[in-house]
């Protein structure tokens, strides 16, 4: 399993720029490509044979849509040992998705929802944490999502990730866009979610631009570049927690690959030099 330093970069792998990555040996200034196992995993063929070869030329992560982790429906294990077998297959060592529910008993809905953030569901979600651990062989990394409902009685968000982590062992994905989103929607501050968990918890940053309508409500899009305030929250965040792998979500109005490195690289930089500033 190909490991990834503080300072790398990577982009989710997205099949607008699959060939272009397959005509070079490697893209320089590309570190590490994301990819989601349910893309991926059932597939054979011509498909197959592509993540074959850029797995040979980029270390992969692996960012799931499909846990649901926080459900209330049984664990879908059978699903959890698919991810397992694709995560050896590819020798990909980093498995995370989302503290959110993504099924009801009707089925998958095709959304993340977020959690009640309430003390007695802890335990709870530990136990499934626990169990997706034990069948994938790796720490589970869950992602803090944007919100866009609030249950009463909540937790604060980075309270309630700092607690999960400390019972259950699992990572934390940290979406700085997704911080700043929900602070502003729900007028709460993105400084104290930051301040909460512990450093050693925070296995790699997501970073992403939104959209804001014109009532000031903020959308998660991945569709825009990346907003001064997020990158000045970014800068906050790496003062706090140091360096971490970074990579730039884009999933809509796809620019090329070309263009999309060099927004990757600009951010990188300059979240770095000014968290030195900020420390």
């Amino acid at each position: 399993m190909r490991t990834l330093t503080a300072g790398s970069r990577g982009l989710g792998l997205r099949p607008e720029f699959v060939d272009t990555l397959l005509e070079s040996p490697a893209v320089q200034g590309l570190d590490f490509l994301e990819v989601a196992p349910e893309n991926w995993m059932q597939i054979g063929g011509r498909k197959r044979d592509q993540l074959d070869r850029i797995a040979d030329r980029y270390p992969l992560i692996a960012h799931g849509l499909s846990l649901s982790i926080a459900d209330t429906e049984p664990l879908n294990t059978a699903f959890v040992r698919d991810v397992a077998r694709f995560l050896d297959d590819y020798g990909i060592a980093l498995y995370s998705d989302h503290l959110s529910a993504a099924r009801d008993g009707t089925g998958y809905l095709y959304d993340l929802l977020p959690v009640p953030r309430r003390a007695e569901n802890l335990p709870y979600l530990a136990g499934r944490i626990a169990q997706v651990q034990d069948i994938t062989g790796r720490q589970l990394v869950l992602e803090n999502v944007s919100a866009y409902h609030r249950y009463p009685g909540e937790m604060p968000e980075g309270a309630f990730f700092a607690e999960l982590a400390l019972r259950s062992g699992c990572g934390i994905l940290l979406d700085i866009n997704n911080a700043y989103v929900n602070a502003r929607n729900h007028g709460t501050d993105a400084s104290a979610f930051l301040r909460a968990p512990p450093s050693d918890a925070i296995v790699y940053y997501h970073i992403a631009g939104h959209l804001e309508l014109a009532d000031g409500f903020l959308l998660d899009t991945h569709g825009t570049p990346v907003a001064d305030a997020v990158l000045d929250l970014a800068r906050e965040t790496l003062a706090l927690h140091g360096p971490r792998p970074l990579l730039l979500e884009r999933d809509n109005h796809m620019p090329p690959l070309d263009v999309l490195l060099a927004d990757l690289n600009a951010i990188a930089t300059a979240i770095d030099e000014g968290r030195h500033v900020l420390a």
